[in-house]
């Protein structure tokens, strides 16, 4: 089965979901215990969103993704303040780093041939000390099954034991727990944990207030031939530049933030209006590029910036941007013509939207 015909197959029993089941709890908990850090979650294959309060209960702030559309309406309906995402776990980008992950009863759904990507995806989308607690099908070897258990047609899949443990062991994770929790049955449960050998590149990206002595490095950035080949854009005057960022700066509703890599200066980015519609956009310094700066940062405006919903829009021959905004969480939603003005090209933009 495709991940398009599970969401299909579990669009049909998500009222099931909607209950007080502590089904898995105990084996959380003992994944919790090794996290260093409770910071940021993500609950894989959320669901209704049944763990978000236990993972809210110590003290995490909970992203969750599901495949399944009314699987992620019922979690609205729970957690209306969550970050949620409808999406395939084998095509989405890990907007950060996370403290934890869950993938419960989830990502065995992943067709075989997506299993060992999707895990590795996991581990890596770890912070450091982070853990990832998952299950999976408790066999020596790769196997696939499909079933009407619960009703619908359902499909799971596994790469067995010694193939799992040799993916976590290749994206740099430690197996802490193994356990075959609902013996005789081949249901197990994995603990991995990334090392904590240093500091990621998420911990090292801070954003302040832009300031007034920020100006003239900012204008140098902008007039760069390279970011404005890529970005798809023509530098501004010095007269249009101090008119905009002297707007800007005095404007409570249009925040804008230095982005700043272990104290040094790399970019900016903010939010602003643009015919009534809330806008978000970044400029790195050449400099910072391939780091996963400008995610990060844009991560940390989002988490500043609670308004939705939020437009970008991109280039489409700008592919690091527009990665970059659906990591985020962004979604294309149309791609047009743009024509010619004195700040931009004719060319082919994306307009994406954060709901």
């Amino acid at each position: 089965m495709t991940p398009e015909q599970v969401a299909a197959s579990y669009d049909q029993i998500a009222v099931r979901w909607v209950d007080v089941s502590t089904y898995g709890f105990a084996q959380v908990e003992r994944a919790v215990a090794f996290v260093k850090h409770k910071g940021v979650a993500l609950d894989v294959g959320c669901g209704t969103g049944r763990l978000m309060v236990l993972l809210g209960n110590h003290g995490f702030r909970t992203d969750g993704i599901d495949v399944s559309p009314a699987m992620i309406a019922q979690a609205r309906q729970r957690h209306p303040d969550a970050r949620l995402f409808l999406a395939d776990i084998c095509g989405w980008e890990l907007p950060e780093a996370y403290d934890l992950i869950v993938a419960w009863d989830s990502v065995w759904h992943v067709p075989l041939s997506g299993q060992a990507a999707a895990l590795t995806k996991l581990c890596r989308g770890l912070a450091a000390g982070g853990v990832l607690v998952f299950t999976t099908g408790g066999t020596d070897e790769p196997d696939e099954r499909q079933n009407s258990y619960m009703g619908p047609p359902m499909y799971h899949a596994t790469l067995g034991i010694p193939n799992t443990l040799k993916i976590l062991v290749e994206a740099g994770c430690v197996c802490r727990h193994l356990e075959y929790d609902q013996h005789p049955e081949s249901h197990v449960y994995v603990i991995a944990q990334k090392p904590d050998g240093g500091v990621s590149t998420g911990d090292r990206v801070r954003l302040r207030p832009v300031v007034a002595g920020d100006l003239p490095r900012m204008f140098a950035l902008q007039l760069d031939p390279d970011s404005n080949r890529m970005a798809v854009t023509i530098p501004r005057t010095r007269e249009a530049f101090d008119s905009l960022w002297a707007k800007s700066l005095i404007d409570p509703n249009a925040p804008a933030r230095a982005i700043l890599f272990d104290g040094a200066f790399a970019g900016h980015v903010s939010c602003f209006s643009v015919e009534g519609q809330d806008h978000v956009g970044y400029w790195i310094d050449p400099a910072f590029w391939g780091k996963g700066i400008a995610s990060r940062a844009l991560h940390l405006l989002l988490r500043e910036v609670t308004k939705r919903p939020l437009t970008a829009t991109a280039a489409t021959s700008n592919g690091a941007s527009l990665r970059v905004l659906q990591r985020c969480g962004f979604v294309v939603e149309q791609v047009r013509q743009s024509p010619a003005t004195d700040r931009y090209p004719a060319c082919e933009i994306a307009v994406l939207v954060l709901r």
